[in-house]
């Protein structure tokens, strides 16, 4: 675990000269310092070759869950919500979707479920070979083994966000130790995968210093995707009625990603627009340069309240016009 204040900054913060006084600094800029911010991490991006902007096809395939995360509607013991789980025919179905939309990334999403680990290694290998897709999983924390299997299978990447570098703060949020989140992220990379990782913005509890941490142990991380993603109070949970997370600092973060890692995958995500009408646009703008589009059939999707009742949903009309209205292209598909 990242301590501050006895150890060297890491690597992508020090070459920078990211001091936690530098990211305390940036992490709050608004107005023409802000926008300065976000032209720098442009011109990051463009010079590192990063500006094609890469999209996921995303499919929610069980809204079961075994964690009790204080901010989440799918969290166990939420008997006010149904729930489901998709099938391997099931899957594979929506999957071809996703490759007849000209994208090349199948983004498999769960809560924390182990009874959809079977389903997931008997599709991973035929979305490899049937459709020639690459596989990102986000399906939360799992033995070593099992992880070990799915890189053994074709997965090419998995989403593990920490949420929360603080560890007292972590515990009270999701009521599990932050050190056992940190040993599954290190256990994907050791097997083969690619990881990404990242914090969220204005938890109730959070502070500024915090979020100095978070961004400090993204870079001790050096992950191959970082993300931010803003607070938003779901209904149905025992935060429902704290305030949302703020927009700005989370687009900060982004930038600072950016800064960090010049030719990550950083994304812009859904959270952005549900807070701020164009959100997602500013993301790109603060140097984001991936979309998740929503491939899950309407009927799942509406019992999929990860972020809100209302939540929004990406579609592809959605995502292609705010790439091009960033002056931005999709990246080509391989294969």
């Amino acid at each position: 675990m990242l301590d501050t204040t006895h150890q060297a900054l890491p690597p992508a913060a020090a070459r920078l000269g990211l001091t936690p006084v530098e990211i305390r600094r940036l992490l709050q800029v608004t107005g023409e310092e802000q926008q300065e911010l976000f032209s720098r991490a442009r011109e990051t991006r463009h010079l590192a070759g990063a500006d094609a902007v890469k999209l996921r096809g995303v499919i929610e395939i069980s809204s079961y869950c075994q964690k009790v995360c204080d901010y989440c509607a799918i969290r166990a013991g939420n008997k006010a919500m149904s729930r489901y789980r998709m099938t391997e025919q099931y899957i594979m179905g929506v999957a071809e979707q996703v490759r007849e939309a000209g994208i090349g990334t199948v983004f498999l999403q769960a809560g924390q479920d182990p009874q959809i680990d079977r389903v997931v290694s008997a599709v991973i290998p035929r979305i490899r070979s049937d459709l020639g897709c690459e596989v990102l999983l986000n399906l939360g924390e799992k033995p070593r083994h099992v992880y070990e299997e799915w890189a053994a299978l074709g997965a090419t990447s998995y989403i593990l966000k920490f949420e929360a570098s603080d560890p007292q703060l972590y515990w009270d949020i999701v009521r599990t130790p932050l050190h056992k989140r940190i040993d599954c992220i290190r256990w994907i990379r050791e097997a083969g995968m690619e990881v990404g990782t990242g914090n969220i913005v204005g938890l109730p509890g959070q502070t500024l210093d915090m979020l100095v941490r978070d961004v400090l142990l993204v870079a001790e991380l050096e992950p191959d995707f970082a993300s931010s993603s803003p607070f938003i109070p779901n209904e149905d949970t025992p935060l429902e009625h704290a305030e949302d997370g703020n927009v700005d600092m989370t687009l900060n973060t982004i930038a600072l990603f950016r800064l960090m890692f010049p030719g990550a995958l950083v994304p812009t995500v859904s959270a952005l627009e549900k807070l701020r009408r164009g959100g997602q646009r500013a993301g790109l703008d603060a140097g984001a340069n991936v979309i998740t589009i929503n491939f899950t059939p309407k009927d799942q999707r509406d019992k999929y309240k990860i972020y809100s009742k209302e939540r929004f949903v990406v579609g592809s009309a959605h995502a292609h016009g705010i790439i091009e209205a960033a002056g931005l292209q999709v990246r080509a598909v391989q294969g």
